[in-house]
């Protein structure tokens, strides 16, 4: 609005000193269309101006500035009067017929803007959240890779431990198995030795007493030896 109302403002001025100029240059002459006229007087008054600055020594120096020059500024009121009259006619039509729709205009273009600026706020607190979500996501991947490394590494040291527990238990069950092996062979050779010592010395004791010795009558010996080792024992104690 402060734009409308400097130019409005400006041209009510041009408007008001611009009849007196045409009039001066006129002289009584009918004022028909003011705009016209000023924009005239304007050209003449350039024109005229560059004319006076080029001849200035010898028109104003020599005193022959006509009366033309000294009417120039002077101030008519009825011209004047007209001059405001029009500027307000002008300023009505455009107060009720354009500044509306240049208000109108305005005030879409300033909500546009405001309503731009407020999508870019949200998209770009959007574009944030988004943002702090794929941050987060992330972290959360980062963190199930390292659980998931560390599970695999205890799984690992589990099979480990479960594969050692199981090669130490094959291992004392072939140290036993042998223990019982060596045992069950030490039995058999103690018995096939005993078994052979029996043999010979039964073998002897026929040859000391000149009598052949069955095997009936060696385990009746046996018998016999032992049980007089039980009644030795018996009596000694």
């Amino acid at each position: 609005m402060s734009y409308v109302a400097r130019a409005l403002f400006v041209l009510g001025i041009a408007l008001a000193t611009g009849p007196g100029i045409a009039s001066a240059q006129h002289d009584g002459e009918g004022v028909n269309d003011p705009l016209v006229e000023v924009a005239q007087e304007l050209t003449e008054i350039d024109d005229r101006e560059a004319h006076d600055a080029v001849h200035s020594g010898h028109d104003l120096g020599h005193g022959n500035a006509g009366p033309m020059q000294s009417q120039m500024y002077e101030f008519r009121t009825d011209l004047a009067i007209y001059t405001l009259i029009v500027f307000g006619v002008l300023l009505a039509i455009l107060a009720t017929g354009a500044w509306p729709k240049i208000s109108a205009a305005l005030l879409d273009r300033e909500l546009r803007i405001e309503k731009n600026l407020a999508d870019a706020e949200a998209k770009h607190e959007e574009a944030k959240r988004l943002l702090a979500e794929h941050e987060a996501r992330l972290a959360s991947s980062a963190d199930q890779v390292r659980e998931m490394l560390e599970e695999a590494r205890r799984d690992a040291e589990g099979t480990k431990e479960a594969i050692v527990a199981e090669a130490r238990t094959a291992a004392d069950q072939e140290r036993v198995r042998a223990l019982r092996d060596i045992e069950i062979a030490r039995d058999e050779a103690l018995q096939t030795l005993a078994q052979r010592s029996g043999n010979l010395a039964v073998d002897l004791a026929g040859k000391v007493l000149g009598q052949a010795i069955t095997p009936d009558r060696h385990a009746a010996l046996i018998r016999e030896g032992l049980a007089q080792l039980g009644q030795a024992g018996s009596n000694a104690n």
